[in-house]
């Protein structure tokens, strides 16, 4: 009899080191998982910034931005020309609602499409890639540029 229960201290001796070993590995992986994230929370920021460094100098970034700012300032161009063209009909029937509505329609579009050439034109990602002839940033009291009359 003795010769069993000795063996069942024994069985119950290697149960519990392995249950302690399970325990220790445990440990040691939840260690080395929050020991990962912190580093990785530490390094975010310099990770951060390089992440947009290569995303800025993408070519695609680069040719979208170049092809953007190319299109948005022919595009505000050809809308303030609309507008004088606009406002022309507005003098000429001045009780059409429908073309008033147009003008002041054409002249919204034109500011917005302002507003948004002016803000790409201060982004990080693409104020570096407008070409050397377009304005820097659009002047309203530009008359081609102004949206008005």
């Amino acid at each position: 009899m003795s010769d069993y229960r000795d063996a069942r201290r024994e069985a119950n001796k290697f149960a519990v080191w392995g249950i302690g070993w399970w325990l220790i590995v445990i440990v040691i992986l939840l260690v080395l998982s929050v020991a990962g994230w912190g580093i990785s929370v530490a390094v975010s920021g310099i990770q951060g910034q390089g992440d947009a460094i290569k995303q800025k100098n993408s070519a695609e970034n680069w040719t979208a931005a170049q092809a953007g700012f190319e299109q948005s300032y022919q595009d505000i161009i050809s809308t303030d020309q609309k507008i004088v063209l606009a406002y022309e009909q507005v003098q000429a029937f001045p009780e059409d609602k429908t073309v008033f509505q147009t003008y002041t329609g054409l002249q919204s579009y034109c500011l917005s499409a302002v507003a948004e050439y002016n803000a790409d034109a201060r982004s990080y990602l693409l104020e570096d890639f407008r070409a050397s002839d377009l304005p820097q940033e659009i002047d309203t009291n530009n008359s081609t540029t102004d949206c008005k009359e």
